[in-house]
């Protein structure tokens, strides 16, 4: 019988342990502070304690484990393709495409800040990578935007509204260039 406690099984223990620790620090900080500090910890320690309990009982990873094609559809793809795909290595075009959102979003976030960026990008992504049809992908767009700029104002964290000229103050545009 193979061994479940693997290389992957420790680093998630190590992960989780690391998070407890985190949220336990977390709790000399100032109460606004520790809304998103618990809200991000707690929901991480429940996914990382998912994972370790799927170690031991395989069927919970079978329940959890879905992609954006099983929640919304996918075109032209059955769950056997989707299988086969996520077993073998992603090629280098894939790895760099997925580098080219990652660099892509943080430059026009600087540029055209948070309140814009995200929803575009988030749309972009499952429309062109998810095929997830458009109203589907913009409407998820928004209300991750909302709910991301709604969370860093909560915590008084100022929005960056990004470094072009102001176009609505406060909201696009008219940031100040931080000293480098």
């Amino acid at each position: 019988m193979k061994s479940r406690i693997d290389g992957s099984f420790i680093f998630t223990l190590f992960l989780g342990l690391f998070v407890l620790v985190c949220l336990i620090f977390a709790r000399d900080f100032p109460d606004s502070l520790q809304i998103a500090t618990n809200l991000a910890g707690y929901t991480t320690l429940a996914l990382i304690c998912v994972l370790l309990a799927g170690a031991f009982y395989p069927e919970i990873l079978h329940w959890t484990e879905t992609a954006l094609q099983d929640l919304w559809g996918a075109s032209g793809q059955d769950k056997g393709a989707v299988d086969a795909v996520a077993e073998e290595a992603p090629p280098w075009p894939a790895v760099l495409k997925s580098i080219g959102y990652a660099v892509g979003f943080l430059l026009f976030s600087f540029l055209f800040g948070f309140f814009v960026v995200p929803p575009i990008f988030l749309a972009t992504y499952l429309i062109a990578e998810a095929k997830v049809r458009p109203l589907w992908a913009i409407l998820a767009g928004v209300i991750a935007t909302a709910i991301l700029d709604t969370g860093m104002m909560m915590v008084y964290v100022e929005v960056w509204a990004g470094i072009i000229p102001e176009i609505f103050e406060g909201y696009i545009g008219g940031a100040i260039m931080p000293p480098l």
